[in-house]
């Protein structure tokens, strides 16, 4: 399970991320539809190239934050869980499928912005925006990982477990944003502003959860309703 140190800096990995991704938010210009005229998308990346690259390089450094913390989360889990701990490796599993999918979809971005602007077409912006809406699928996994475990298993509080559900869910309709080319669920959509959040909603809370109670290692459950 690692040392009490070892287990604390893993879950304050959590929060690393969370700071670089609120940082990150910082550099936020919107964006533009692959169907937007040729011109328009040219000067969008012409006026804002830097910013994304800024952007970029702040959530691949988030992403590098949270790896420590999906180990930590595999251990923690699976303390709780106990016997196979197969939900802790589906959360596990999940959670690193996420950091791949949303690297990959920071790789297009740094592309994009790195790209002299006039070459940057409508296919490559469509590319881009499906492979962050795709990288919410193997977020949602986890998130339904952890609640189970803690609904189950009292890995977390109960109203944590109920959370992660619900961001669960979130993120279910997030990844239906891959084939939404306009509406609230589009990418840049009212609606994916709105849901976004509920990953960061849960990981603070269950980071800070995961710190105090780094010096305790929790027993296996036979399941149960979750304390509260």
């Amino acid at each position: 399970m690692g040392t009490t140190a070892q287990r604390r800096w893993s879950a304050a990995g959590g929060l690393i991320a969370v700071a670089a991704g609120a940082a990150a938010t910082l550099f936020e210009r919107g964006g533009v539809n692959p169907d937007d005229p040729a011109d328009q998308i040219t000067a969008f990346f012409t006026a804002n190239g830097s910013a994304l690259l800024t952007q970029s390089a702040l959530f691949v450094i988030g992403a590098a934050a949270l790896l420590w913390f999906i180990a930590g989360l595999r251990a923690f889990l699976g303390a709780a869980e106990g016997g196979s701990q197969w939900l802790a490796t589906l959360a596990f599993g999940a959670g690193i499928a996420q950091i791949a999918a949303n690297l990959t979809a920071q790789t297009f971005q740094i592309g994009l912005a790195t790209a002299p602007p006039e070459q940057v077409s409508g296919a490559l912006v469509a590319l881009t925006n499906a492979a962050f809406a795709l990288a919410n699928a193997p977020t949602a996994v986890m998130l339904a990982a952890v609640a189970v475990v803690s609904l189950r298993h009292r890995a977390f509080p109960g109203w944590l477990g109920r959370l992660a559900a619900a961001a669960a869910g979130a993120y279910v309709i997030l990844s239906v944003s891959a084939v939404a080319p306009d509406g609230p669920l589009a990418p840049g959509g009212a609606l994916s502003y709105l849901l976004y959040p509920a990953l960061v909603i849960w990981l603070v809370p269950a980071a800070i959860t995961m710190i105090a109670r780094g010096d305790r290692v929790a027993e296996p459950t036979g399941g149960g309703a979750a304390a509260e």
